[in-house]
């Protein structure tokens, strides 16, 4: 625990512009933890920075997708889940930091994140015959100087793999290995953090740590001229949860907003027929579907209106880099079997369109179950959807792109009809109430 104590405190005070002491066993408040006196909660969005960033890590998920035209062969799937989470991993951490640094976030940390975020991307059309060690080299940098940014004695308790380096470990080890043993390094890295995300728990490491700062202190307080004045205070980094869940929202928007450009250029660049055109609206219900079922029902908008979930931040983290990532899959098959309009699918585009589908699925039935949602909610959508995309990626390589693609539409749209239901649109409409009209009484002209 001493060498956890040493990795917290490599760092100078002066992260978030300050040195941010509390009394001894206090946590911090919102000066300790970079937030600005003039920045109340739930007033805060996203800043032009924060949007910047974000395009530049979404450039690499759509850099992906060429990963996937060469079959794609289950390698090919490998690699693919491999640096979408390599992408995903520092988008999150550099996020975490903005997110808590509020104000005070430094923008040439970001600049420099971005720089690096640009270089992957570059490296990524190279792979895998060439720039795979500089992509390794460049993430490794990238995610030892956010783990590094926050100070002397500042845990970050929300989503404590921000801080932990463990799982750079083999990604360091992979630049001296030859490919393709190189990748398989890599995938040992992003399981470790996986694995952080939802084995580790903030609070119980703070505790831990703090069991161990104290420790310390009593045996060198002990020793002749100790100044207690020089040792950094302990302080608990929270989350501003209204402004993380704005964030993971915006990043599941661009997503999808790949996955139309993905659509609109694979439209665009075939001969127009009744079929093309088919297929363009059909993946368009699909992707505006998405957008529904994520970001008007799912546990995104919860985080803005009602910040008290009982789900560990940590488990939310996992479960937006599992949505996303099937977002990603399921948009980037359909651009694939746009581009096979008018043949058979091959059983590596079938399932990258129903394997991103079914992916979508089950994780929303796990996160649900995690959250206490019933087992009707359950059984009416997020189950039997995985389970016929499964059977739909099965049979994918005996059917056309129209078939396919259209039976995901109907998947998505039945789930947005049950979440509408639900939610009672069907019975007080979406929109203001409308006055009654009220009947008129017809004049009574007969004479008596």
């Amino acid at each position: 625990m001493a060498k956890e104590m040493d990795a917290v405190g490599a760092a100078d005070d002066a992260a978030f512009g300050g040195t941010g002491r509390t009394a001894p066993g206090e946590v911090g408040g919102a000066a300790a933890a970079g937030e600005s006196d003039n920045a109340a909660p739930g007033e805060r969005h996203a800043s032009w920075m924060e949007l910047f960033f974000d395009l530049v890590a979404v450039a690499g998920i759509g850099q992906l997708t060429h990963l996937l035209h060469r079959g794609p062969s289950l390698g090919d799937f490998g690699l693919y889940v491999v640096l979408y989470l390599a992408f995903w991993m520092v988008w999150a951490c550099i996020t975490m930091y903005g997110n808590i640094a509020r104000d005070h976030t430094r923008v040439w940390l970001m600049m420099a994140a971005m720089l690096g975020l640009g270089l992957m991307v570059a490296a990524v059309a190279g792979l895998p015959d060439r720039h795979a060690t500089t992509f390794a080299a460049v993430y490794v940098i990238v995610r030892m100087g956010s783990a590094q940014v926050w100070g002397r004695g500042r845990v970050v308790v929300d989503w404590p793999t921000a801080q932990l380096s463990i799982g750079v470990t083999p990604w360091v080890v992979s630049l001296w290995v030859a490919e393709p043993a190189k990748y398989w390094w890599w995938a040992a890295g992003l399981v470790i953090d996986l694995w952080a995300m939802f084995a580790v728990s903030g609070e119980k490491m703070f505790a831990t740590i703090r069991r161990e700062y104290d420790r310390r202190l009593r045996k060198m307080a002990a020793a002749p001229g100790f100044d207690g004045d020089r040792m950094p205070e302990l302080v608990a980094l929270h989350a501003d949860p209204a402004h993380l869940g704005e964030r993971l929202g915006l990043y599941v928007i661009i997503v999808l907003g790949e996955g139309v450009i993905t659509v609109v250029d694979e439209v665009g660049g075939v001969k127009w027929n009744v079929t093309v055109l088919s297929l363009g609206f059909a993946a368009f219900v699909i992707l505006a579907g998405l957008w529904a079922l994520t970001l008007l029902y799912g546990t995104i908008p919860r985080l803005t209106t009602a910040p008290e979930l009982s789900e560990p931040w940590q488990h939310i983290m996992l479960g937006h880099c599992a949505v996303t990532g099937a977002l990603a899959t399921l948009a980037a098959g359909l651009g694939l079997a746009i581009d096979h309009a008018g043949t058979h699918l091959t059983t590596g585009i079938g399932w990258a369109l129903c394997g991103g589908a079914a992916a979508y699925f089950t994780t929303v039935a796990i996160t649900g179950a995690r959250s206490g949602s019933g087992r009707r909610g359950m059984l009416a959508w997020p189950i039997p959807c995985a389970i016929v995309s499964i059977l739909l990626g099965a049979f994918a390589a005996h059917l056309t792109a129209l078939p396919l693609i259209c039976a995901i539409a109907v998947l998505v749209v039945w789930s947005l009809l049950w979440e509408t239901w639900k939610a009672g649109k069907w019975r007080t409409g979406s929109g203001p109430a409308r006055p009654r009209r009220r009947r008129r009484r017809r004049a009574d002209t007969a004479t008596t």
